[in-house]
C-alpha cells in the first residue's frame, strides 16, 4: 500500500467515526495572537499515527517536560491509549492544521479524571508553535468541556524547570494553588467558572 492509499484510508476511517454530539460541537477554527488560524477538535481513535508523527518532531526538552524522561519515539501501545478516550473520564483536544492532507497535530491538551471532581491535565505544543497562545486556548476549551462532566479542579504536575508550562498555568485566568516538591510543581486550578483576567491599569 502506497502513501496515498494510506492517507485515503485514514481519512475514510476518520469520517466513519462518529463523535458524541457535545464533543463534535467543540470543533472549529482558532485564531492565534499573530492572526494565524488553526483548527481545534477532539482526538479520535485513528489519530494514533498523527500523534506519533507529532511526537517524533518534538525537541528533547519538550518530550522530557511532558513525560519526565526522554522518549524519542512514542510506542504504538501508548499512542493507542492516548487516542482512545471515552470523552467523559478521559478527554483530549488537538490543535491541527485542519483539512490539509496530511493533517498535522500542532498541540495536545488532555485530562484524566483521578477523583470524582478532579482530573489531571497535561499539554504539549510543537516547538515551532509555542508562545502563540495555543496551550492557553486549548486549556480554556478543555476546562469548559470538563465542567459539563462534573470536573471542577484540574491538577497539573510539571517539572520545576518547565518555565513555559508554569507560565501558561499562572496566566490561565483560573484561581490556583501551587506546591513545590522534589523538583516538581503541583498546580491545582479551580475551573468551576470561566477564566477571569485582571484588567490592565
Amino acid at each position: 500500500m502506497n502513501t496515498q492509499d494510506i492517507r485515503r484510508r485514514s481519512i475514510s476511517r476518520d469520517h466513519a467515526f462518529r463523535l458524541p454530539r457535545d464533543v463534535a460541537r467543540i470543533e472549529g477554527p482558532l485564531q492565534l495572537h499573530d492572526g494565524h488560524v488553526i483548527h481545534v477538535r477532539a482526538i479520535r481513535p485513528h489519530d494514533d499515527e498523527r500523534l506519533r508523527a507529532f511526537h517524533r518532531h518534538l525537541s528533547s526538552d519538550a518530550i522530557i517536560f511532558r513525560f519526565f524522561h526522554l522518549l524519542p519515539e512514542l510506542p504504538a501501545p501508548d499512542a493507542e491509549h492516548f487516542t482512545h478516550v471515552d470523552y467523559v473520564n478521559r478527554m483530549a483536544l488537538l490543535a491541527t492544521t485542519g483539512s490539509a492532507v496530511p493533517e498535522e497535530i500542532l498541540g495536545v491538551v488532555r485530562y484524566d479524571r483521578i477523583e470524582d471532581t478532579t482530573a489531571e491535565v497535561a499539554f504539549v505544543v510543537a516547538d515551532a508553535w509555542q508562545g502563540r497562545g495555543i496551550a492557553t486556548a486549548l486549556l480554556h476549551r478543555l476546562a469548559a468541556y470538563a465542567r459539563t462532566k462534573g470536573i471542577v479542579t484540574f491538577v497539573a504536575i510539571t517539572m520545576g524547570s518547565n518555565a513555559r508550562m508554569i507560565e501558561v498555568l499562572r496566566n490561565s485566568g483560573f484561581p490556583l494553588t501551587a506546591q513545590y516538591g522534589a523538583g516538581t510543581l503541583e498546580v491545582h486550578l479551580d475551573i468551576t467558572k470561566p477564566p477571569v483576567f485582571s484588567s490592565s491599569p
